[in-house]
């Protein structure tokens, strides 16, 4: 499957049920708006700052669901995964996090040592160390991708860290290729967000109309993006996708 084709299956995938593009809208829609209230109220009154805790359960449920969605991908499923087992998908969602953590923090300290650096008038070393910092960040979040995917595919959170093997699966693909399917991704991924803050200047409407279905639409097709690419690497070694796949949640057979 070239890229071509992965973008185009990835497109039709939210649409293919629309049920479980709106659960996942309605998680969405729910988080924005508790954010909202939480910032908008909260420096009149403390007791809104609580929102901000079923907020991030609904954000870790939407990673968890993401997580998912890249697993059912790479065992063939071509609709969204079926929303069941709570639990299960927000502790996923934990995993995403800490593992996108685990992957960002460096470059992160390293980045925040190349601003004091500036601040406190080393210019010249405050913008190589931000230069390097940049660097790696990059560098680190393409491997990141492969990492996520990784363990959607074993089902566990070492996997993510599996470097050898993350290594050997873009390279599977081949780095130039990999990196140039990423940009893709990464330029269709901000179109859409563009498309989705223009229909949030509407006003209520569209913020009912973007967390509703612009922005589930975008996640889907993203994760769906990269589950499709991951999937490449697990058919080019001939390994047994249902074998290594075998504890991942169950979904609905289509009707």
């Amino acid at each position: 499957m070239d890229m071509g084709q992965i973008i185009g299956d990835a497109f039709k995938y939210p649409v293919s049920n629309w049920k479980r593009l709106l659960i996942l809208g309605v998680i969405v829609l729910i988080t924005q708006i508790l954010i909202e209230i939480a910032i908008g109220y909260g420096r009149v009154s403390g007791l809104p700052y609580y929102l901000l805790i079923p907020a991030l359960i609904a954000v870790f449920l939407t990673m968890g669901y993401q997580l998912r969605t890249i697993a059912t991908s790479i065992i063939g499923e071509n609709e969204p995964p079926e929303f069941n087992d709570w639990t299960k998908m927000f502790l996923d969602g934990l995993r995403v996090f800490i593992t996108s953590i685990a992957y960002g923090i460096i470059p992160t300290i390293i980045l925040i040592m190349g601003f004091i650096m500036l601040f406190t008038g080393s210019y010249g070393l405050g913008v190589i160390i931000l230069i390097v910092g940049a660097i790696l960040f990059i560098i680190l979040g393409i491997i990141s991708v492969m990492a996520i995917s990784n363990m959607a595919y074993y089902n566990e959170i070492g996997a993510a860290f599996k470097f050898g093997e993350i290594k050997e699966r873009i390279e599977s693909i081949g780095w130039l290729e990999y990196i140039v399917m990423l940009i893709l991704l990464a330029i269709i991924y901000i179109i859409l967000l563009v498309v989705a803050s223009v229909v949030m200047i509407i006003p209520y409407a569209g913020l009912v109309l973007a967390c509703l279905i612009i922005y589930p639409f975008i996640y889907l097709f993203l994760y769906r993006a990269i589950g499709l690419i991951y999937k490449e690497t697990v058919e080019d070694e001939g390994e047994s996708i249902q074998y290594e796949s075998k504890d991942l949640p169950e979904t609905e057979e289509p009707t």
